[in-house]
C-alpha cells in the first residue's frame, strides 16, 4: 500500500512539475496563415455579428456578448469568428502568437473565484453538439485579453482560467511587436483560449469543432 502511494506522489509530482509545464519546440507553418494560440480541442467556431450576442450559448436563452467573452470592449462591436479552444489537463499551456503584428491592449479581469471547467470535460467524452452548454464559466471566471493589430486589422486572444489556475501568465505590453508562432504565456491546469477574428482582416476559420489543434502549428484560418 505505501508502495502504491509513493508511485502515485512521484507520478503526480512529475505531471505537475515537469509535464505540465513542458513548452515543446514547434515546428512554425510557412505563409500568412493564422496559427493556434493553445494546445487543445476546438469547441466552437461561431459567427458573430456587429452589435449583437456572441452565438455562445451556456443554456437555453443564454447567451454571451462577445464583451463578456473578451472581457474588453474595443472590438466589440466588430462582426467576425469566435473560435474556442479547450485545453485538457494533458495539453501543453503555453499559448503562442497566431498572427504577427503589434500589440494595442491587454485587458483583464480578477473575480473573487473561478468556477470548475469540468463540465466542458464531461461533455467532449459525451459527444455533446452543443459542447459550452452548462459551462458557466466563460461568464465568471478570470481572463486576460490581448488585442494584436496587424497589417490587415486586429484580432483578440482571451485566456480563460480554470478554478485551480493560481494566474493567468501573460507577458505582453502595449506597444510589444509579436511574432507568428512566438510563445507569449500560459495558463496552469485546464483552461481555455479564445480568439476573436474581426471580418476585417480578411481571414476565414478552417478549423472545425471538435479538431485537437497545436500552438504555432496548426492552422487555425487562412486569408
Amino acid at each position: 500500500m505505501l508502495l502504491l502511494l509513493f508511485l502515485a506522489a512521484a507520478v503526480f509530482i512529475l505531471w505537475r512539475f515537469w509535464f505540465f509545464f513542458r513548452n515543446p519546440p514547434r515546428v512554425i507553418p510557412t505563409g500568412n496563415s493564422m496559427v493556434s494560440p493553445a494546445d487543445g480541442y476546438v469547441v466552437y467556431v461561431r459567427r458573430v455579428k456587429a452589435g449583437e450576442e456572441a452565438p455562445v450559448a451556456i443554456k437555453k436563452g443564454c447567451r454571451i456578448t462577445l464583451s463578456e467573452l473578451t472581457a474588453s470592449g474595443e472590438l466589440a462591436h466588430a462582426s467576425g469568428f469566435i473560435v474556442g479552444i479547450f485545453m485538457t489537463p494533458f495539453s501543453v499551456h503555453y499559448n503562442r502568437i497566431p498572427l504577427s503584428g503589434e500589440v494595442t491592449s491587454v485587458y483583464g479581469n480578477k473575480p473573487a473565484g473561478n468556477q470548475t471547467m469540468a463540465r466542458m470535460i464531461f461533455n467532449l467524452i459525451l459527444g455533446k453538439k452543443v459542447p459550452e452548454t452548462g459551462c458557466t464559466y466563460l461568464l465568471t471566471n478570470e481572463r486576460k485579453t490581448t488585442v494584436i493589430h496587424t497589417g490587415r486589422g486586429s484580432y483578440s486572444i482571451t485566456q480563460i482560467a480554470d478554478v485551480w489556475v493560481s494566474q493567468i501568465v501573460n507577458n505582453l505590453s502595449t506597444g510589444d511587436k509579436v511574432t507568428r508562432g512566438e510563445p507569449f504565456g500560459m495558463i496552469r491546469f485546464g483552461s481555455q483560449t479564445d480568439i476573436f477574428i474581426p471580418d476585417e482582416t480578411g481571414y476565414f476559420p478552417v478549423c472545425t469543432p471538435g479538431e485537437y489543434v497545436y500552438a504555432g502549428e496548426s492552422i487555425i484560418a487562412s486569408y
